[in-house]
């Protein structure tokens, strides 16, 4: 039986992408304040010695060679698929969006 992902692996991409996005929102979608100051924990240390060992390595020598083989051919194409736009309003905040603003649209920089 194929799943909905091997059968458009272009939704794989979304279901990551959707994965990440949702768990970044996750991990800073909270107002967190601290309550109470902590310390770290008084640590002493005390000299020591180290193991010596003798150890025979093999050698190994690495080079390269011409060979041929059989590699994919892997093309693309532009497809528009639905992919999450998620908004979200922090505690005491404006309403944020999942879309970046129209300034850092046009001033983004493609990655390669």
């Amino acid at each position: 039986m194929k799943t909905l992902t091997t059968q458009h692996p272009s939704l794989r991409l979304v279901a990551a992408a959707f994965a990440a996005t949702s768990l970044l929102f996750a991990v800073t979608a909270c107002d967190v304040k601290k309550t109470q100051d902590g310390q770290a924990p008084k640590v002493t240390v005390e000299e020591g010695k180290l193991p010596k060992y003798d150890v025979d390595a093999a050698k190994v020598d690495v080079t390269t060679q011409q060979k041929e083989v059989t590699v994919p051919k892997v093309t693309t194409e532009q497809k528009t698929i639905s992919v999450p736009d998620v908004n979200v309003t922090m505690p005491g905040d404006k309403p944020a969006t999942g879309s970046p603003a129209p300034d850092a649209q046009a001033t983004a920089t493609p990655q390669p």
